[in-house]
């Protein structure tokens, strides 16, 4: 998991703003800017990349398109989960045939198995494949959580070697990172306002949504994490807030895409039912990237 740590941006998918179709340029293009501003790698197909609206021919060209584009500078994450067990393995091994280095998959969703379940589906979907695989809980979107017992017996999975924990409790965190201590799992914060801390506490990485958006400022704060400075460190973690509160004004990622699009990197709309920003949304957004000295396109 060497390869697999620092700022990893849970990257927004394109849509056209004309039929909401893939982009697949303006994914490729977002790839590259994301890399040439420092982050440590990709996560595509996630919550903030709309997941839940992109049917499996789309995840696998947009895997394809990012991975070429991408050309081994950073590490790919691919997401692949989905309610059932068997079309997970499918679509597991698609998106690991098109490129992916690591395959996130996030809990069952809509349905709660019981713990004993939750460990058969992903044990299956590990015997499915020889892709490296990453456990995604994040239960305030999926009602399923994964407990520290179940992601320690799966630990033991020479495949599963990690996992992203979104669920905004950092005593859930702590009991993974305890894992990760006596075994080869990683362990990747998902909630943003946790990164610092995440760090200080031993996770390897981050998969930031707010890094589309303002991704130096991250990679700063890893940097000064890393080199030891922790007063850096928190000054740039407490950059992070203004993003942070204007994007809770919209659901995820419309705020996200409309700062992208002003800031001249093409990020399109989102899918219905999601709307993008009223006007007076777009005040505030206008309003901070002024103050994050962030000029608009």
């Amino acid at each position: 998991m060497s390869d697999l740590k620092g700022i990893i941006t849970a990257m927004v998918t394109p849509f056209s703003e004309k039929d909401e179709s893939l982009d697949v340029a303006a994914a490729r293009n977002m790839a590259s800017w994301l890399i040439e501003h420092g982050v440590h790698g990709l996560f595509i197909g996630g919550t903030n990349g709309e997941f839940h609206l992109l049917n499996d021919d789309e995840k696998e060209l947009l895997t394809r398109e990012v991975v070429d584009e991408v050309a081994g500078r950073v590490p790919v994450i691919a997401g692949a989960g989905c309610c059932g067990t068997t079309h997970t393995c499918e679509l597991s091994r698609r998106l690991a045939d098109a490129g992916a280095d690591y395959i996130s998959l996030v809990t069952p969703y809509y349905l709660v198995p019981k713990q004993p379940d939750l460990r058969k589906h992903y044990e299956t979907i590990a015997s499915s494949t020889d892709a490296k695989l990453i456990l995604y809980n994040i239960p305030g979107q999926t009602g399923c959580k994964i407990e520290p017992e179940t992601a320690d017996a799966l630990a033991d999975v020479d495949n599963i070697v990690g996992i992203k924990d979104s669920s905004g409790d950092f005593d859930t965190q702590l009991a993974y990172i305890e894992i990760s201590k006596h075994k080869d799992f990683g362990v990747f914060n998902g909630s943003d306002s946790l990164m610092l801390k995440a760090f200080k506490a031993g996770s390897a990485g981050s998969v930031a949504a707010t890094s589309n958006v303002i991704p130096e400022i991250e990679v700063a704060l890893y940097d000064a994490f890393v080199a030891g400075d922790l007063e850096k460190a928190q000054a740039e973690r407490d950059k992070m807030d203004l993003l942070r509160m204007t994007l809770k004004k919209c659901v995820a990622p419309a705020v996200m895409k409309a700062t992208l699009n002003l800031m001249g990197v093409p990020a399109g709309i989102t899918r219905k039912p999601i709307s993008m920003p009223d006007d007076n949304v777009m005040a505030d957004v206008h309003t901070m990237l002024a103050e994050y000295g962030i000029p608009e396109a």
